[in-house]
């Protein structure tokens, strides 16, 4: 039985198995699924090689050939996850011959598998329409703010008490700067991005979400239209701190993994045109004889807070320099807007 993208979500107690290679599933993927592969990079590659120079049906002759010899171990797998689970879900990239294929011998054996028509490619095209009905009736508010200040600590302390928060950072796997790379390690592709959105968008049932005020590109991704117009007419909460905190939080959050340095000065290098020869020199000195709050007060200085502008009316404005306090007076904030329906009036 084939069923569609928005089935999956009336299904109960499901798994879903991703059979394209393990590179395929690294890259992008339906958040929560398992990779049970058909076919390994390597062989994937090799009958790639065949189906250019020799043609469909040798390569179709190839991939028969490999997957024979898996036969044994898949049906195994897949029969395990049939006892635990009331529905097998079953995917490629966009419902061709690999879930076909794989479906058919599966049934053969009686094992009641489901395969998602269209693959992978249907499920985004779905998500990526859905996402705007889900939009169309949510509200955000947003925190904006200068670098450093703590807009982030303060979506993951509201997400850790419930609060629908989205920390598009952590889904995009970058800070959204020139520096946003900087000792992350992770990569996060357009496809993956939009899917994880798209499943923490579902699950939110309140009508106002907290988001940060992040660019239209986050990193390599970029926000869809829909949920950047949504951001866009949301209410804008600013977030303030003295200078030491902003220092203590850019040194904590930059430098807690390693190869951090080598990452700050390739970073350095794409803003030397803006800083001049002898303001770029003097940062990597910086860098390389381990002044690293010297370099995180210079960045402030010399690049964040002349990049920082706010290009809307502020409905509110919050220190954060004092993190549990400032926290505390965003879920009043977060509650009088929910309960009110409207904001106050605009700082200025």
């Amino acid at each position: 039985m084939d069923i569609k993208p928005e089935d999956l979500y009336r299904l109960e107690d499901k798994v879903l198995v991703d059979i394209r290679s393990p590179s395929e599933f690294e890259e992008f993927h339906i958040p929560g699924a398992i990779n049970i592969p058909l076919f390994e990079d390597e062989e994937k590659r090799l009958i790639g090689i065949v189906y250019r120079g020799e043609g469909v049906e040798k390569a179709k002759e190839l991939g028969y050939e490999i997957a024979w010899k898996k036969l044994e171990n898949l049906l195994q797998r897949f029969a395990e996850l049939s006892k635990k689970h009331k529905h097998v879900v079953v995917y490629c990239w966009r419902g061709g011959l690999r879930s076909q294929e794989l479906c058919k011998v599966l049934r053969s054996t009686g094992l009641q598998v489901l395969r998602l028509e269209g693959g992978y490619r249907s499920y985004r095209e779905f998500i990526l329409k859905d996402m705007e009905r889900i939009l169309t009736n949510k509200r955000f508010l947003v925190l904006t703010g200068k670098t450093g200040v703590g807009k982030t600590k303060l979506i993951r302390k509201l997400q850790e008490e419930g609060y629908p928060a989205l920390d598009l950072e952590e889904l995009a796997g970058d800070r959204g700067s020139v520096f946003g790379r900087v000792g992350l390690s992770k990569r996060v592709s357009q496809k993956l991005f939009d899917a994880m959105l798209y499943e923490r968008l579902r699950n939110i049932e309140s009508e106002l979400i907290i988001v940060e005020d992040e660019s239209r590109t986050i990193g390599r991704v970029h926000l869809s239209e829909a949920f950047w117009r949504k951001k866009e007419e949301g209410m804008l909460v600013e977030i303030e701190a003295n200078l030491s905190t902003r220092l203590k939080n850019i040194v904590e959050d930059y430098t807690a993994s390693e190869g951090w340095r080598e990452d700050a000065i390739r970073s350095l290098s794409k803003i030397r045109k803006y800083l001049g020869e002898e303001m770029f020199h003097h940062a990597r000195h910086l860098l390389e004889t381990n002044r690293v709050e010297e370099f995180a007060l210079f960045l402030i200085k010399e690049y964040y807070d002349k990049t920082y502008k706010v290009r809307r009316k502020v409905r509110f404005r919050l220190d954060c320099s004092d993190i549990e306090a400032c926290f505390q007076e965003l879920k009043g904030i977060y509650s009088y807007i929910l309960k009110e329906g409207v904001a106050s009036k605009p700082c200025g």
